[in-house]
């Protein structure tokens, strides 16, 4: 696969793993339904294969040697590293099975197989799945990609243009707009750093509105506390407030800004 289809790989499995860990709940609540879908979907791009034994969905992760890395889809999501046989037994034991007093003593204490469970089992599948992409470039790459950008924004072309943002977002580290922004007509990310107590402060940023095709850069950082710089934010979304640096000008700064980092692999 090319860079950009790397890349935009990486997007999808980082949107999954986050739909999967938002239907798991905290450890403290009863457990919840999971996203079994998503989870799925997160699996079938890993490299983790399906087996399906008895009554359990298995994804089995190939190794050389007789243990393997094992995840059962079912609510707590635990990762194993044994055999398919053993996890088997201990998670769908038969009725002559259980009359065995070792197989008891296994299926009531699995500390000594499992790995994880829960958000933990969905970070090991996400790193898994992330290392088969090859998530190098050159400037090439970076520079096709603005050129891309470019010619989308001048086509008026808002589902590309929202595309290239989203990866050179990804390059760059950039996050969405907190919620309390009211940014959801708009296709914006930027540097999100913690504020006091559990503010976000969100900026520099770069905003497009696909209403009228506006690509904008803003180079401040904004937090709920303040209100004036609230307001300016909200002005210039909705083409009230004006700013210096847009259109084509803001794929070239993000371009400049990639290159400027050290190294030409993403980092994960």
């Amino acid at each position: 696969m090319t860079f950009q289809e790397n890349l935009l790989q990486k997007i999808e499995l980082d949107r999954l793993a986050s739909r999967v860990v938002a239907s798991i709940g905290t450890a403290d609540q009863a457990m919840h339904h999971i996203d079994k879908e998503s989870m799925r979907s997160l699996l079938e791009l890993s490299p983790y294969r399906y087996q399906q034994e008895r009554d359990l969905d298995l994804y089995v992760k190939p190794a050389e040697g007789e243990l393997q890395m094992i995840l059962v889809l079912d609510n707590e999501l635990p990762i194993f590293r044994s055999t398919v046989k053993d996890v088997v037994t201990r998670r769908s034991p038969r009725t002559l099975e259980m009359w065995k007093i070792s197989t008891i003593r296994r299926i009531l204490v699995d500390a000594d197989i499992k790995i994880s469970t829960r958000q933990d089992s969905v970070a090991t599948v996400l790193k898994d799945a992330v290392a088969q992409l090859d998530l190098t470039y050159t400037d090439t790459d970076i520079e096709d990609l603005a050129r891309e950008g470019m010619a989308w924004l001048a086509g008026k072309e808002a589902q590309g243009v929202g595309k290239t943002l989203a990866l050179f977002a990804e390059l760059l580290g950039y996050k969405k707009p907190p919620k309390y922004l009211g940014l959801d007509a708009t296709v914006c990310y930027g540097v999100a750093t913690p504020g006091k107590g559990k503010d976000t402060v969100f900026g520099p940023l770069f905003l497009y509105r696909p209403e009228d095709n506006t690509l904008l850069w803003i180079d401040k950082s904004f937090s709920r506390i303040d209100k004036q710089q609230m307001e300016f934010l909200r002005a210039v979304a909705g083409g009230q407030e004006s700013v210096p640096v847009r259109g084509d000008a803001v794929f070239e700064k993000l371009r400049s800004d990639v290159l400027a980092q050290p190294g030409r692999e993403l980092p994960v």
